[in-house]
């Protein structure tokens, strides 16, 4: 029998100043205004002042970020028709 492995997503916030993020599967960029992460329930944007990452662990799929958090968002996924040009659906 095989073992499990836990893969939750989780967003703990303390004070707006420091985050710990579990099911995080990729970092995709980061600067000191905005973050953008890949996670198990899509992709996430953090944004907000000074943000650092402090801790990153893949293996145990978790994040931690210091700084000031303003804004999380997820993605929203669309579809292909939506992601086209308005033109390029007019002139299929």
């Amino acid at each position: 029998m095989t073992e499990k492995k836990d893969t939750n997503h989780k967003i703990l916030i303390e004070d707006r100043n420091r985050m710990i993020i579990t099911g995080v599967k990729k970092v995709k960029s980061f600067d000191p205004k905005e973050i953008h992460l890949d996670t198990l329930e899509g992709g996430l944007v953090i944004k907000g002042q000074d943000l650092g990452v402090k801790n990153l662990n893949l293996e145990q799929s978790e994040l931690e970020i210091e700084g000031r958090m303003d804004l999380l968002a997820y993605a929203t996924n669309r579809s292909p028709e939506a992601s086209r040009g308005m033109w390029e659906r007019i002139f299929k």
